[in-house]
């Protein structure tokens, strides 16, 4: 399992480096990098996975410490799960190398598929929670790289902001309900949480609210529901990995695995149940409104993830024996679906329903899986869309009477749009043409073995779920023990006699009819019908109340001129002296004796201060300045840091030589016209600046409790094996903060170099899409040029 996860990673690196000389042949390593998640379906199959049987458990050191480890956990949900990833990863992987192009940048697509697909293996087998949660959020940034890869186009830009943001918010709370559920359950591994010890625990209630906002966020639950539809700007191959089994699929995980935590509370099921089936109905409204293909599966993903939602919110043996069963189900005739819009995009140039007509002359073959697809989505026998929906409909009879109203609408409005597309195989054949009325393609064929092969193993898989159904109830049955259902009796069968749910399919099947017999009128009613209030409004709201906000603050604050930012600094530095004495009001205790060594030292740090104060020539400012710093480094020296002493001379002596480069533009010293009042002020403020840094040094001197600094030198030679204090303590005792200080100047880096290159000579601009300025960014940049001196 660790090979599993670690071997994409490292295929990344590899494929990076490889795809200069090998191009899209890079896309057969790519496929390699899924081997080990596919080979984990010998475990799967074994009896490891059976009720009673130890599920597979790795350990790898990680902060060992602080008891952090990546321990991976072969469950068979997991396995089931990770094996179902490997697939379409590597199915994924072989159809882009037929589906992109030549001028296609390589050396990043495929390191950034591979890093998503480990990411996602990561998720499914952890068992540290911790661990959980980085790969939780390497999915949100590597779906962020996959969903802008063609970041010349605006659509994909937003796409991509859209769905980190909106992950990155799902992520903040899964981080939120890790550490509570830790902190209650008292281990950072699921395996091993005392679930008496969390259901009793009043941080239960805030655990369950927070995982439930990450689920939705990442399975594009109303009202977050919005950036999957965006995300369709991917490349199609990206787009059939991210929608069938990877990223919409992480929130369903999440869901299903911590179901069994917070399964007991009626919250869990009232939240998740009505909250999945609106999304299921609303998707499946959108997608009967859209007119390109790509759209179309989009918000039928929205609806199909609103379906497994509800199910798995059931927290039943039923609900979840289901909700596993579709979820099979809906990765293979899901992936085959994109992929088969996929070769239409490819060889007839567009996607658009209105376009497209008789295409199954053209592309037989294409025809044929798409029906086996699309008939598996509609739920129609005999394929496997059809068994898993009938368990649908059981599972909310029992719900209520009410879910399952929705349910069968919701489903009628599936059977609808998928009549509308496969419906643009049949009528007469009328070749794609552009707005102003030129063919698309000259010539449209049959496409390649290369991207006919992934999506009809894909429908395959879905026509034998359906004629086989122990298959699929076999594979279903692997997640069994993990997820409480082993002692279900219910199977899989095409037939099972005269039932309720048999009864509600042919509702469904009339109102589709009747649906597409008048789907002009209710495509004129879906044009027409305009809610007040959406999501992307929402979102476009927030958005800019946020910049409006930020440009206000900065206006009031960045650009006032430098006296008035400076008065509000040392008003800053009183307050935090005043709150350090309230805080540690032994700070006038006595101190004890000052060395007189540090008597000149001190008196050369005032001299130089109060010298810049009184100069009135800009080099003798500048030389007054640099004794400041050179007396701070005597100051080392005598407290015996030498090593801070020269970083200090060193920092000092760049400085200074900086000041005097540009001394020919330094502005000259002018007197600052002041009242008597602002100059009381003024005194007052500089006043309570010194005494109030002074009171917070002294304060975090004198300390409630027994000071830290002995377990540093201490320990510092035989925890960190250094003989100098400092550098251990940065290195080792204070790591992450070193470690973020790195991070963030690397990031200043980068973003240097980009703005070396923005607008470089030799690279084609191939959009323009510049966003006006905002009123009060224009007010900014007018106030900042008034105050310029």
């Amino acid at each position: 399992m660790t090979l599993a996860v670690l071997f994409p990673l490292i295929m990344a690196a590899v494929c990076a480096v490889l795809a200069r000389w090998l191009g899209r042949r890079t896309g057969y390593l790519t496929a390699l990098g899924f081997l080990p998640a596919l080979l984990l379906a010998v475990p799967l199959a074994g009896n490891t996975v059976e009720v009673g049987g130890t599920p597979l458990s790795q350990v790898t050191r990680w902060v060992p410490e602080l008891g952090l480890n990546f321990v991976f956990r072969g469950d068979g949900f997991s396995l089931l799960f990770a094996v179902l990833i490997g697939v379409i990863g590597a199915l994924a992987s072989l159809y882009s190398v037929a589906y992109l192009s030549e001028r296609e940048r390589f050396g990043r697509f495929y390191p950034y598929l591979l890093l998503f697909g480990g990411s996602m293996l990561g998720l499914v087998l952890s068992d540290n929670m911790i661990a959980l949660f980085a790969f939780w959020e390497m999915t949100s940034v590597t779906s962020f790289l996959l969903i802008g890869l063609w970041h010349t186009r605006s659509a994909a830009r937003d796409g991509a902001i859209k769905a980190f943001l909106i992950s990155a918010l799902g992520g903040l709370g899964l981080l939120a309900a890790v550490a509570l559920l830790s902190v209650a359950g008292g281990s950072t591994l699921l395996s091993e949480l005392d679930l008496d010890a969390v259901r009793a625990s009043p941080l239960f209630i805030p655990a369950l609210l927070l995982t439930l906002l990450a689920a939705c966020t990442k399975s594009a639950q109303l009202p977050f529901h919005l950036w999957l539809p965006t995300a369709m700007e991917a490349p199609t191959p990206v787009s059939a990995f991210l929608h069938s089994a990877t990223m919409v699929k992480a929130g369903v995980v999440l869901v299903a695995k911590f179901g069994l935590i917070f399964g007991t509370s009626a919250l869990w099921g009232g939240i998740i149940v009505p909250l999945g089936l609106a999304t299921m109905f609303w998707g499946s409204w959108r997608a009967l409104k859209q007119t390109d293909l790509k759209a179309l599966l989009a918000f039928s993903t929205v609806s199909q993830l609103g379906l497994l939602m509800a199910l798995y919110g059931l927290a039943d043996a039923e609900g979840r024996f289901a909700a596993t069963a579709h979820l099979l189900n809906h990765a293979a005739f899901k992936a085959a679906l994109f992929f088969v819009v996929g070769i239409i995009d490819h060889e007839t140039g567009t996607r658009e329903t209105f376009r497209l007509s008789g295409l199954r002359g053209k592309l037989p073959l294409t025809f044929a899986v798409a029906l086996i697809a699309t008939l598996s989505m509609a739920g129609l026998p005999p394929l496997g869309g059809f068994i898993s929906k009938e368990l649908f409909y059981e599972a909310m009879i029992h719900a209520g009477p009410g879910f399952i109203a929705v349910a069968v609408i919701g489903s009628a409005f599936t059977l609808a749009y998928c009549a509308r597309l496969i419906g643009i195989f049949f009528g007469d054949f009328r070749a794609p043409e552009d707005d102003s009325g030129q063919p698309l393609k000259p010539h449209i064929h049959e496409a390649g073995p290369g991207l006919l092969l992934p999506p009809a193993l894909l429908a395959g898989a879905a026509l034998l779920f359906g004629l086989f159904p122990a298959t699929a109830e076999w594979l279903t049955r692997r997640a069994g023990a993990a997820l409480a259902f082993a002692g279900y009796e219910g199977h899989l069968y095409l037939w099972h006699g005269v039932t309720p749910a048999l009864l509600l399919t042919l509702l469904t099947w009339g109102l589709a009819a009747l649906l597409v017999w008048q789907a002009a009128r209710v495509y004129f009613l879906q044009v027409h019908l305009e809610f007040p209030i959406s999501s992307n409004r929402m979102y476009r709201g927030v958005l800019d109340g946020l910049e409006t906000l930020s440009s206000r603050v900065i206006a009031g604050t960045q650009g006032l001129a430098l006296p008035d930012q400076l008065r509000i600094t040392l008003a800053a530095a009183g307050v935090m002296g005043g709150y350090a004495v309230w805080r540690a009001p032994q700070v006038f205790q006595p101190l004890e004796a000052v060395p007189l060594s540090t008597l000149p030292i001190a008196v050369l740090l005032v001299a130089g201060a109060l010298g810049v104060l009184l100069s009135r020539n800009r080099l003798t400012a500048v030389v007054l300045t640099g004794l400041t710093g050179f007396g701070s480094a005597v100051a080392f020296l005598a407290m015996r840091a030498p090593d801070l002493a020269l970083t200090q001379l060193l920092i000092e002596a760049v400085t200074v030589i900086l000041f005097l480069l540009v001394f020919r533009y330094l502005p000259g010293f002018r007197s600052l016209p002041r009242g008597r009042a602002r100059q009381v002020i003024d005194v007052g403020l500089a006043g309570a600046a010194g005494i109030g840094t002074t009171l917070l040094i002294l304060a975090s001197i004198r300390f409630l409790s027994p000071p830290i600094s002995p377990y540093y030198l201490d320990n510092a030679y035989k925890g960190g094996g250094g003989k100098n204090v400092v550098n251990v303590i940065l290195v080792d005792f204070r790591g992450w903060d070193t470690l973020g200080e790195i991070m963030v100047v690397a990031m200043v880096a980068l973003a240097v170099v980009g703005l070396v290159r923005v607008g470089r000579r030799g690279e084609a601009q191939t959009e323009k899409d510049t966003a006006p300025a905002s009123p009060d960014l224009l007010e900014l940049q007018k106030s900042l040029q008034k105050r310029q001196p």
